[in-house]
């Protein structure tokens, strides 16, 4: 138990700096989407954390601290304001990115490994009159549909989360998107 106790800092897994880096954001940034049904909502980052997290206690013994980056924006719910989280994953190699939105009082989920982000095909898309030509589409991997999950998120490398498509009939788009709330990036 001792020498778990005194060697566990040494045993973290840690991310790479490319999944580190396949975030584009900085922190400071204002987000607009507005949904085909014309409602507005705006998304403020507050800053990119990482941190290292504890094995659970029942891995203890086998697993690894783990780290993780987190996308937090300023939401006053508990539990709500990481929009995006890129974690290391015990007992596997894969890394997972996951999102959390909340958009009109709405909760979405979705998430993926990261890895797929790089697999997916490249496709245009055209976001309030600008074309992005690095988005990808993640798509849900299940048939079944729960409460707050997405269809799929299209995810551009240089701007993050451009689309959020909740079902056929409903999506949101990033119609304004500020760097450090000032400078118009999109």
């Amino acid at each position: 138990m001792l020498g778990y106790i005194f060697t566990n800092p040494f045993r973290t897994k840690k991310l790479t700096k490319q999944e580190k880096q396949s975030i584009p954001y900085n922190g400071n940034e204002v987000l607009v989407f507005k949904s085909n049904k014309s409602e507005i909502d705006t998304i403020r980052i507050t800053e990119i954390t990482v941190r290292e997290h504890p094995p659970n206690l029942g891995d203890m013994f086998w697993a690894k601290n783990t780290e993780i980056l987190r996308v937090q924006s300023d939401k006053d719910c508990k539990n709500c304001d990481e929009i995006i989280t890129v974690a290391k994953q015990n007992f596997t190699s894969e890394t997972k990115i996951s999102f959390d939105i909340i958009l009109n009082g709405k909760r979405y989920y979705h998430g993926t490994e990261l890895k797929t982000l790089n697999k997916l095909d490249l496709e245009k898309l055209i976001i309030n009159g600008i074309e992005l030509n690095d988005v990808v589409r993640i798509g849900r991997n299940s048939e079944k549909s729960h409460s707050g999950h997405v269809d799929g998120i299209y995810w551009s490398k240089s701007k993050g989360i451009v689309r959020i498509e909740i079902n056929s009939d409903y999506y949101w788009e990033l119609i304004n998107g500020y760097k450090n709330a000032t400078q118009q990036w999109l």
